[in-house]
């Protein structure tokens, strides 16, 4: 049976704090505080979970940051569909603070790099457990200054084993997994932008495309979401207009995406890709309707799958 395994590289404990406004060079006090497990790969994970996927996660936790997050993650995932598999280290955990009025305004901590040796303790891991066909997702940041030529290792790790592998990253983590050949990449459009410095959404992702990825994915807000390849690209709109927060839209997606890759075996190109298209789309918009990220409304989600069209880009 195969794997569907999330990487977060730089988890967070992510506080909310609520306040009736936010006054700058003002001392606030703070009724309604919020704490969960952060980061991307976490966020995919979740969303899987709510689908019923099976995942494996990993990534870098230490200090007692990475404890109390362990202590979070138990709380708020099912174990029989998370398995936890972290890499300890010396270096503490991040937080990410977001103090929410009538809007949100989030201050995300760089986060310690690890040392050089647990970055290869990642990719043994990855190497020892990762199986023909298993499916690996690579999300957001690389903690501190860690180099982005470990985003070519376990690109190259994952190939080894013979899985596939998407990333969800944007910069220079973003042109190394393009230049190591990983299946699939999926930035949103301004990051996109910003890595290839091109501001048409097709030129740009033909852009990656020459350095050696095999499609690129790009999410673009209420203007929906692309596939792009060799073979073409293709376009889906959003069903509705959706109200909340954005935040987790994106891992949303991703998690459609590997729902999608681990029950499909054939050669991967932007038409084969197109057709969870419709997936990916509402499942965004279900999760925009949330309050946090990591989580999606599936009688929203159901009721717009059907209306969710396919065009050629």
């Amino acid at each position: 049976m195969r794997t569907i395994w999330t990487i977060t590289p730089n988890p967070a404990l992510d506080f909310t704090y609520k306040v009736p406004a936010l006054n700058y060079g003002h001392s606030h006090r703070v009724d309604d505080v919020e704490i969960r497990p952060g980061g991307k790969g976490i966020n995919v994970a979740r969303v899987l979970a709510q689908l019923g996927y099976t995942s494996s996660i990993t990534g870098f936790l230490g200090g007692s940051n990475g404890t109390f997050f362990r202590e979070l993650l138990s709380q708020c995932t099912p174990a029989d569909l998370v398995r936890p598999c972290f890499i300890d280290t010396t270096a503490q955990t991040r937080m990410s603070i977001a103090v929410v009025d009538s809007d949100a305004t989030v201050f995300n901590e760089a986060g310690s790099a690890p040392q050089e040796e647990d970055w290869g303790r990642l990719c043994t891991l990855l190497a020892t457990e990762v199986r023909p066909g298993d499916i690996v997702a690579c999300c957001g940041s690389f903690p501190g200054d860690s180099s982005a030529t470990w985003m070519s290792a376990v690109v190259r790790t994952v190939h080894e084993a013979g899985a596939r592998i998407l990333v969800d990253a944007s910069g220079a983590l973003l042109r190394a997994a393009c230049e190591a050949g990983a299946d699939v990449v999926k930035p949103n459009d301004i990051e996109l932008r910003q890595t290839t410095g091109v501001e048409d959404v097709a030129e740009g992702a033909r852009a990656l495309l020459t350095q050696g990825v095999g499609v690129v994915i790009v999410s673009e807000g209420a203007r929906g979401m692309s596939v792009h390849g060799p073979d073409g690209a293709f376009r889906a709109l959003p069903a509705r207009s959706i109200e909340g927060n954005p935040t987790g839209a994106g891992d949303a997606s991703v998690a459609a995406w590997c729902a999608f890759l681990a029950s499909y075996d054939g050669p991967l190109s932007a038409q084969a890709l197109a057709g969870a298209l419709p997936q990916a789309v509402a499942l965004s918009g279900a999760a925009v309707a949330c309050p946090v990220a990591g989580e999606v409304d599936r009688d929203l989600y159901e009721e717009m799958l059907p209306l969710v069209k396919v065009e050629s880009y």
